[in-house]
């Protein structure tokens, strides 16, 4: 059992017997110093669950004391999970200029002490060996049982370029998605498509990998007698097939997936999306149900363009991640408690102002560590618990870098679709 979730059930058995207590008789059972070292075990889910047993647990967010043990915690858990777990990997995904101006994408895995010198490289699955100058991403930042799903972006609409890759690293096998359905179906020339953001994750009920994307059209002035409504589009490894999702899309717009603002988590995907109102909030899908849930952003949050945002995991927990133009060397991050319930964004940390800081994270990798790119180019990384700053010995460009993490698997992608 994960070191983790065997914390939280302890935590969760001991604390369910006083569920029924009142303030009183949870007084003479335990001390709040006891009492805040359980509790800071448990998911801040369950933590707003027992917030019902006395007082003093309802206002614990508001307690420095408890939050400074809840914050240790958090990057201790993190941490020893990590530690623990030599499977587990901090990723690179680096695009630099040849010597012909090309921009080729390299992948390395960061060795333990997440530096840059004697980093592992990896070599791409075929379908990239001849990609000049093309961007490489990989979605959500993380792997789904030992899986990276690969996306190629490039401008045209050129159908025998390949778009999406299943690809396991560490048996080297890979899979080659088929056009989706709205590059294969007819569409008139002056019809332009916009994916406006994509997913990938583990379907539990049906032990299948998906891989979807939201798309949208738009005329380039000529007029279009058929109005093409925007498309959720869902692959499956499994029928190795992509079909429609029939469900009302309302028009959300992801200003830019590839840079912090989609994530996938235990079975469901997020992103940071605007409506047409300029409303800001959280979009997340589950796999299995194929459902969409909407959260509304914290009403203190400045959604503004002097404002950048990064979405990451913590610990399981959706964060995001924020700085203003005003002191963009100082980030804020807040974690999400509950779906779908405003009031339940919490913030943990305040960090910085961070020494050079340029642009907004790239990424978070093991332990927690958050991943920026500093005013001259140079990669570093922030611990949260010391707020230390490390760089990892290699440049990167603005745009053209990403981390996230990838756990190793030696169980066969071919499996699925047999």
């Amino acid at each position: 059992m994960n070191m983790a979730v065997a914390e939280s059930a302890e935590a969760m058995t001991i604390i369910s017997q006083m569920d029924s207590s009142s303030d009183d008789k949870v007084s003479r059972y335990i001390h709040d110093d006891l009492s805040f070292y359980i509790l800071s075990k448990l998911p801040i889910k369950s933590l707003k669950r027992f917030g019902c047993v006395s007082k003093s647990w309802s206002i614990l967010f508001e307690n420095p004391n408890f939050m400074a043990i809840y914050r240790n915690h958090l990057i201790i858990s993190n941490s020893n999970n990590d530690d623990d777990d030599s499977q587990h990997h901090t990723f690179l995904l680096i695009h630099n200029p040849d010597e012909m101006g090309n921009y080729r994408a390299q992948l390395h895995l960061l060795p333990p002490h997440q530096t840059f010198k004697n980093t592992l490289k990896l070599n791409l699955p075929p379908p990239f060996h001849h990609a000049d100058d093309v961007n490489i991403n990989i979605l959500c930042s993380t792997s789904v049982n030992g899986i990276l799903c690969l996306k190629q972006y490039y401008r045209g609409d050129d159908p025998t370029k390949v778009r999406f890759v299943l690809w396991n690293p560490a048996t080297e096998k890979f899979v080659v998605l088929p056009p989706s359905p709205d590059e294969s179906g007819p569409r008139p020339p002056y019809l332009s498509s916009y994916y406006q953001f994509h997913g990938f994750g583990y379907d539990k009920v049906r032990d299948d990998i998906k891989v979807f994307q939201y798309v949208t059209f738009e005329c380039d002035g000529r007029y279009d007698p058929i109005f093409r409504d925007p498309l959720f589009v869902i692959y499956s490894l499994r029928s190795n097939s992509w079909r429609i999702l029939d469900i009302d899309m309302p028009y959300w717009f992801c200003s830019d997936a590839y840079q912090g603002l989609e994530v996938y988590s235990d079975g469901m995907c997020h992103w940071l999306a605007t409506y047409l109102t300029d409303e800001e909030f959280i979009v997340s899908f589950d796999l299995s149900d194929e459902v969409f849930f909407k959260t509304p952003m914290d009403e203190n949050s400045d959604f503004s363009f002097s404002t950048r945002y990064h979405l990451v995991v913590l610990n399981g927990s959706i964060a995001l991640i924020s700085s203003h133009e005003s002191d963009y060397t100082t980030l804020q991050i807040s974690i999400l408690c509950e779906l779908c319930v405003r009031e339940s964004w919490i913030k943990l940390f305040v960090i910085g102002p961070i020494p050079s800081f340029d642009w907004r994270p790239i990424g978070v990798g093991k332990k927690g560590y958050i991943f920026f790119r500093k005013e001259d180019d140079e990669l570093a990384w922030v611990d949260l618990s010391t707020q230390i700053v490390e760089e990892i010995g290699v440049k990167g460009l603005k745009g053209n870098c990403n981390i996230g993490t990838y756990k190793e698997s030696l169980l066969p992608i071919e499996g699925l679709n047999n």
